[in-house]
């Protein structure tokens, strides 16, 4: 029988344990969040200093970075790092932490003129993991927190915007970011699949609404797909006329129309999952079903009632 393990550190400080913990971490969210519960006082552990318990919420403050592992028999997985973003003083204490996405409200900057997403990058202080190679005519930032320029990124050019365990940051076309494969087998290392649901391509009703936008910043549109079908918005960057549109709107309703999953799996803590990793998910009765898909986002619980994630999964590749 597997022994739940964790390993959380606020500000130097390590707990001897918490009531509950819950990351969510998502493609399509700027920031990864991280909600703590504590008792009120607890169990720190600090290097050079004796084990003491003391009043938490004396000890923590906004800003202390934070680092949650969590796992099994003492074999651990990092699975947030980030700040501090608020305490709720209840019972039991809530801690709220945001990933590094927390720095970026604090810093701000001015951008004008001809420049590209790279650049914009670099220009704002992060590091990049991997980002669109998209050219910007115009893009103006009259001194604004770094935060602003990411949700900008994030609105009106169509990217999914997000930060990695090691605070670098993502932006690009959603699914264009494929990281490694996880395997899952119904029934085997899922726990539960009731939220799971198998569709086929036939009954998909979906309206793909494509948007180009070109260097300095105008428009087209092109819709194609069923009428009262769910409406999906897809960005393009430079494409040559509107017709050329269409027929890549065309293909991505192809690319999202498909004979596969759809929904989310409940697994154990192992194996990790991360948003953008592939889910290679295996059915051992089903066995036409099997494929793999692309991870959108992961909720995370851990706590005195067990351990759990959730794992959210999109498009089949």
């Amino acid at each position: 029988m597997f022994t739940l393990s964790s390993e959380i550190t606020i500000g130097g400080k390590k707990f001897g344990g918490v009531h509950d913990v819950r990351i969510k971490r998502s493609i399509y969210e700027l920031a990864a969040t991280a909600t703590v519960k504590v008792p009120v006082t607890a169990v720190l552990k600090q290097a050079g200093k004796p084990v003491t318990e003391v009043e938490v919420a004396k000890e923590i403050k906004t800003g202390d970075p934070v680092e949650i592992r969590l796992g099994y028999d003492g074999i651990l997985n990092t699975e947030f790092k980030g700040y501090v973003k608020q305490l709720n003083l209840k019972t039991p204490l809530e801690i709220v932490c945001e990933d590094a996405f927390y720095l970026c409200r604090k810093q701000s900057v001015t951008l004008s003129g001809k420049t590209t997403l790279t650049d914009v990058i670099g220009k704002c202080g992060l590091t990049a993991g991997y980002t669109a190679k998209l050219a910007l005519e115009s893009f103006q930032v009259p001194n604004k927190p770094i935060s602003w320029v990411l949700a900008k990124l994030k609105k009106d050019y169509g990217l999914s915007v997000f930060f990695d365990l090691e605070g670098r940051v993502y932006a690009a076309e959603p699914f264009k970011m494929v990281g490694d494969t996880v395997k899952y087998r119904l029934r085997y290392n899922v726990i539960r699949d009731d939220d799971l649901k198998y569709q086929l391509a036939e009954d998909v009703k979906l309206k793909i609404k494509a948007v180009c936008i070109y260097r300095d910043g105008t428009k087209v549109e092109a819709k194609i797909g069923a009428e009262d079908g769910t409406e999906k918005t897809m960005y393009f960057y430079d494409v040559k006329d509107q017709a050329e549109l269409a027929a890549l709107a065309q293909a991505e309703l192809k690319r999202h129309s498909y004979d596969g999953y759809s929904g989310k799996i409940q697994t154990f803590l192992v194996p990790f999952a991360a948003p953008g990793v592939l889910a290679e998910l295996e059915d051992e009765v089903y066995a036409y079903r099997n494929g793999r898909y692309y991870i959108e986002s992961v909720e995370t619980t851990f706590g005195t009632s067990g351990a759990r994630r959730s794992v959210e999964i999109g498009l089949k590749v």
